[in-house]
C-alpha cells in the first residue's frame, strides 16, 4: 500500500518552500538543447577609485560564477576614467580584459571598450541616475580591426536611489540592451532588472549587495539568468 504523506506535514509552509526550491534548481539548466534557459550566478568583485579634481580614475577586478554559482563563467580586469562636465553630467570611458570560459573548459581572451554619457538628478530624498552606454567587444585584442567579428551594444539604464538613510542606500535599476551585429538589423536583445543596497560603514569603503536577473527578448524560448552581486568599492 503506497505511503501517503501526513496532511499536516504537507501543509507545512517550510515543506512547500523546499519543494519549490528543489523544483526551481532542477530546471535551472533545461530548455533548448545546448542552451541554458534558467540559471543563478554570482558576480563578486572589488574596485578602487581615485578623484583628482573633475576626474575619477578606477580599477576593478570581478569574478562571475554560473551553473547555480558552482562553476566559473569568466573573470575580468577593468580600468576606467570619468570626467565630470557639470554637477549633473559626466562622461566615462572604460576598457575591460576578460578571460571567458568555454564549454570545453578552455578560456578565450576578450577585449571590450565602452563610452558612457551620465546624468544625475536629485528630487528631495530620491536620486535618479541615467546612463547611456555604447560598448564593443571582440575576441583577442583587435578592437580597432573592422574585419574582426564583433559584438556591439547600446545600453540605456535608469537607476533610482533612496538617499535619506544614514549609511544605507537602497536602489533599483532597469536596463535594456540593443544588439548590433554584422549583417543583422539592430534588435533589443535582453533587459536587466536589479534591486539592492549600498552600505557605507565609514572610512572602510562601501559594500554593494544586489539581486537581479537578465531576460532575453528576441528568442522563442527566452533565457532568464538570475544573479547575486557582492561588490566592494574603496574611494580615496
Amino acid at each position: 500500500m503506497p505511503c501517503i504523506p501526513n496532511s499536516n506535514f504537507m501543509n507545512n509552509p517550510r515543506y512547500i518552500l523546499w519543494l519549490l526550491l528543489i523544483g526551481f534548481f532542477s530546471v535551472s539548466v533545461t530548455g533548448q538543447e545546448g542552451k541554458v534557459v534558467r540559471d543563478i550566478g554570482l558576480w563578486t568583485g572589488a574596485e578602487i577609485e581615485k578623484d583628482v579634481k573633475e576626474w575619477t580614475f578606477s580599477l576593478k577586478q570581478e569574478v562571475r560564477l554560473k551553473t547555480n554559482m558552482s562553476e566559473m563563467n569568466n573573470y575580468f580586469t577593468q580600468a576606467g576614467i570619468r570626467y565630470r562636465i557639470s554637477r549633473n553630467f559626466a562622461l566615462d570611458a572604460k576598457y575591460r580584459f576578460t578571460r571567458d570560459k568555454k564549454g570545453d573548459g578552455s578560456y578565450v581572451n576578450q577585449s571590450r571598450y565602452s563610452l558612457d554619457l551620465r546624468y544625475r538628478g536629485r528630487l528631495d530624498f530620491i536620486t535618479i541616475d541615467y546612463r547611456l552606454r555604447y560598448q564593443k567587444e571582440v575576441e583577442g585584442f583587435r578592437l580597432l580591426d573592422m574585419n574582426e567579428p564583433y559584438e556591439k551594444y547600446v545600453r540605456n539604464r535608469i537607476k533610482v536611489r533612496y538617499t535619506d538613510i544614514r549609511k544605507l542606500e537602497p536602489f533599483i535599476s532597469g536596463e535594456i540592451f540593443q544588439l548590433f551585429r554584422v549583417n543583422h538589423f539592430p534588435q533589443f536583445h535582453y533587459y536587466r532588472i536589479q534591486a539592492g543596497v549600498q552600505y557605507e560603514p565609514g572610512n572602510f569603503g562601501a559594500f554593494r549587495l544586489a539581486w537581479g536577473f537578465n531576460r532575453e527578448i528576441t528568442d522563442n524560448q527566452p533565457a532568464t539568468i538570475y544573479m547575486f552581486r557582492v561588490n566592494y568599492i574603496y574611494a580615496f
